[in-house]
Order: structure tokens, then C-alpha cells, then sequence
């Protein structure tokens, strides 16, 4: 193949190439990232629940605004909490900025980006997860989940080992496309250079192969001369040099080409029908892992409960509370009045709110909801093995429950810091953060839930219209 063929053939497959990766590649790679925030997010709260890491001070005035690797280095023993608690939040936020304002396109998406992003994304190595790895923050956080393994609860246990397999397969499916946008920005890059200043150089193969300085200096002028701006990548312009003039040349063009070039046929023979029950119980995963900030909110309500009761009690008050409970009395039901807002209108109405029935009920979902993000659960597998249209209607049960659970928690909030006496009011503990979490996770899951739904209509649309989907 004429150095004006390959290069035309070239330029054909690198924009057919660019176009498949702006369709697939590009949205998965942002899906694919948005999952592996909310999977690393709810590993980190229920690291945070167990007690084995701490909250982050710099977490909510540190602003991203490009990507920047986690440090690796080693730290004295009585930093530990400290140091593994400010690099697992700094991982955090960096997920949630690219996840939320980074800009997946192949334009953004340069070479040094790229690099940024392999790096950052190999804070832990999740694919080899051992305590015993030479890596700091691998070793560290292993030890860390180890201490929770070790432990007698079982469900944490679960959890523990099913996110660090989502974790790592989540990554994994990163770096496929990772490596597809890396292979397409290179060639990308050497097509530049080819189609630039590349003839001007004159180049005979005696002269790259007997005088390879000279040859690279000579490329290097006319680099700087045509492509102001651009980072020179000696890496790239030696593998150039070997498409033109080594022996093996021939070979090397026709592997850039394979490469590269888009097997349509291929992809299209990939569709395969999936089980619809499995999509849904996708959705019942996701909806379920809003159990670790409920639980969360839960605990700081309880707290703020208390300091009301500290600064609504008299002495005397106290002592016959005191006197009913040794008499085997039950105290008065804590009721308390709050605001609730209507999504229907905006509107707020008020409501006497039970409080203990209430955590009391909220907290046995807890459990329920903790079971079901177990993949390999009892719970799990029960609901697996019903009907779609039970799962589904499982779904939109625990669904409506966490609506009205973030109605109640936001205005049990509101009653505490407006209720709590002045000189307690600074300790009372806000759920803005927990209640965040908690719609996000509905929200990732409702929309799982919707994609089930339609691809469970659409075969069913198939089926009756006779056409074979698999």
C-alpha cells in the first residue's frame, strides 16, 4: 500500500473509529463512572457506619476542579485514621466531580487527561485487594474491610465483599473504554503529524536507521514549526518512524488498521435478551442501599430527640420519669408537631408525628433494606425467584416508604433546630447530607427501574408480533 493509500485509508477508519466511540464508548464511560460513585459512596458510609473511618473536615469546602490523583505515600501509624479518612473522601469527590461537571468528549479527553484519570481511578486496586499488596492505600483500606470481615456481622460482611466485586468490575469496564479512547487519541495524534509536516521531512530509511538523532532532532524543528501548542510525544513519532521504515513496517500499518477499524456486524450479533426479573432486582439493589443513610439520619434524630428532652425537663419532671419506670410505667410517647411538605403542591401541612414508632419502624426497613443489597442473600434470592410483577411491586412499595421517609426526616430536622433551646441549638445535627444521598439513590434507582420496565414491554411487543429477539 502507496504512503497516500494508507494514509487515506487512515484518515477513514480513525473518523469511523471516533464516531462509534462518541456514540458507545463516551456514555458508557460517564455511566460507567456515576456507578462507581454511588457504589465507592455507599462503601464509604458503611466504612463510616462500622466505625472504621472518620468524616472528612475538608470534605465540604474542598472545590475540584480538575482531576488530581490521591496520594500513595506512607504515613506514621498514629495518622491512620486521619490520613485514610481525608484520601477515601478526596477519592469520593473526585468521582463526584467527574461524575457531575467533568465533560466526556474526545476532545477533553487529551492524552495527559487520560493519564490523570488511569491514575486517580488506581488509588485502590481493587482487582488485586489483599492486605498483603505492596501498594499504601491498597494495603491500607484491605486491612481496613478486613476488620469488618473479621467481624459478627454478617450482613456488613456481605456487603463488604458484594461492593468490592462491584468495585472491581465497575473499574475494570472503566479501563476497557479507557483503553479504546487512549488507542484512538494516539492514532489520532500520529495522523496529525503524518498529515502536518510529515512529507516535508524527506526521510530515506538509511538516514532514520544509521543517524536516529539527527532524524529526531530534524522532526523536532519541524514540530515546533507546524504544531505550536501541541506536546511533543517521542513515544508516538518512533512507532511513526517504525510504520515508514522498518523492516516489519508493512505488518505494523495493517495492525493500526485492524485496530482501529469498527466491526458493525459484530456488535450488531451481540444483542442478547436479558431476564427481565434480574434487571428489576438491579433496580430492588440500588433502591435497598439507601438503608445506610437512613440509618444514619436515624441515629442523629434520636440525638436530637434527647436534647430536647434535656432542655424540656425539670428536675421533678425527671425524677418521676424515673419513679414510672421503676414501677414498670411507660413514659409519655414523645409526639411532635411537624411541618410536611406536599410534593403535589409545594405546600407544607402539619402532622403529630409519633416519634419512637416511628425510628422503630424506619429502623426494621433498616435491616430489611440492608439484607437486600446482598446479592447472594436469603432475602435477595427469595424475591429473585416471585414473579416480575411482585418484584415490582416490592419496589414501588419500599419506594413510596423512603418518600415519606424523607418527608418526615426533613421536617423532624426543621422541628429540632427551631424547637431545641438556644444554648443546645448549635448541637443539633443536621440531615441534609444523609437526605441528599437518599434521593439520589431513589432517582438512580427509579430510573433502573423505568429501563426494566421498557425492555420488559419491548420484548413482550416482540413476542406477540412473532419476532425472535436472541
Amino acid at each position: 500500500m502507496s504512503d497516500d493509500a494508507y494514509l487515506d485509508d487512515l484518515a477513514l477508519k480513525i473518523r469511523d473509529f471516533a464516531a462509534e466511540i462518541e456514540r458507545a464508548a463516551l456514555p458508557q464511560l460517564k455511566s460507567d463512572i456515576t456507578r462507581l460513585k454511588d457504589t465507592f459512596g455507599s462503601f464509604l458510609n458503611l466504612l463510616k457506619k462500622k466505625g472504621m473511618v472518620a468524616d472528612d473536615p475538608y470534605q465540604f469546602t474542598e472545590k475540584v476542579s480538575e482531576i488530581k490523583s490521591v496520594p500513595n505515600d506512607p504515613f506514621l501509624e498514629s495518622q491512620r485514621l486521619t490520613v485514610v479518612s481525608i484520601r477515601l473522601h478526596h477519592f469520593e469527590n473526585q468521582l463526584l466531580f467527574l461524575s457531575e461537571y467533568f465533560q466526556f468528549s474526545l476532545d477533553n479527553l487529551t492524552l495527559p487527561h487520560i493519564k490523570s484519570l488511569t491514575v486517580l481511578l488506581r488509588y485502590v486496586r481493587w482487582e488485586a485487594f489483599t492486605e498483603n499488596n505492596p501498594e499504601t492505600n491498597t494495603k491500607i483500606v484491605a486491612e481496613i474491610v478486613g476488620r469488618v470481615r473479621r467481624g459478627d456481622d454478617s450482613i456488613s460482611i456481605g456487603l463488604a465483599n458484594d461492593m468490592i466485586n462491584q468495585l472491581s468490575q465497575q473499574t475494570a469496564k472503566i479501563f476497557d473504554n479507557l483503553k479504546r479512547i487512549t488507542l484512538f487519541k494516539r492514532e489520532e495524534y500520529k495522523l496529525l503529524l503524518r498529515s502536518s509536516f510529515w512529507s516535508n521531512l524527506n526521510l530515506a530509511a538509511e538516514e532514520v536507521i544509521g543517524n536516529p538523532d539527527n532524524v529526531m532532532n530534524k522532526i523536532k524543528k519541524q514540530f515546533a514549526a507546524h504544531l505550536r501548542g501541541q506536546v511533543f510525544v517521542q513515544e508516538l513519532v518512533k512507532e511513526i518512524l517504525e510504520e515508514d521504515f522498518a523492516a516489519n513496517g508493512p505488518h505494523l500499518r495493517g495492525e493500526v488498521l485492524q485496530r482501529i477499524a469498527v466491526r458493525k456486524a459484530v456488535q450488531a450479533k451481540a444483542k442478547v435478551e436479558s431476564d427481565p426479573r434480574q434487571d428489576l432486582m438491579d433496580a430492588v439493589r440500588t433502591l435497598s442501599t439507601y438503608n445506610i443513610p437512613l440509618d444514619a439520619s436515624l441515629r442523629k434524630l434520636q440525638e436530637n430527640a434527647a436534647l430536647l428532652e434535656i432542655g424540656q425537663d425539670s428536675i421533678m419532671e425527671r425524677f418521676r420519669r424515673w419513679i414510672r419506670s421503676l414501677m414498670g410505667v411507660k413514659n409519655k410517647p414523645r409526639v411532635f408537631l411537624i411541618d410536611i411538605v406536599e410534593p403535589a403542591t409545594g405546600g407544607t401541612k402539619q402532622e403529630r408525628l409519633e416519634f419512637d414508632p416511628f425510628v422503630a419502624e424506619a429502623s426494621t426497613r433498616v435491616r430489611i433494606l440492608a439484607s437486600m443489597t446482598n446479592r447472594t442473600g436469603a432475602n435477595f434470592q427469595s424475591l429473585l425467584q416471585k414473579g416480575e410483577d411482585e418484584i415490582l411491586s416490592w419496589f414501588e412499595r419500599q419506594f413510596i416508604e423512603a418518600a415519606k421517609s424523607v418527608e418526615r426526616i426533613n421536617g423532624l430536622d426543621l422541628f429540632f433546630k427551631t424547637e431545641v433551646p438556644k444554648e443546645r441549638r448549635s448541637q443539633v445535627k443536621g440531615v441534609k447530607a444523609e437526605v441528599a444521598q437518599i434521593r439520589t439513590t431513589m432517582s438512580n434507582a427509579n430510573k433502573e427501574r423505568h429501563e426494566a420496565v421498557s425492555r420488559r414491554e419491548e420484548l413482550e411487543q416482540l413476542k406477540r408480533l412473532g419476532i425472535r429477539t436472541t
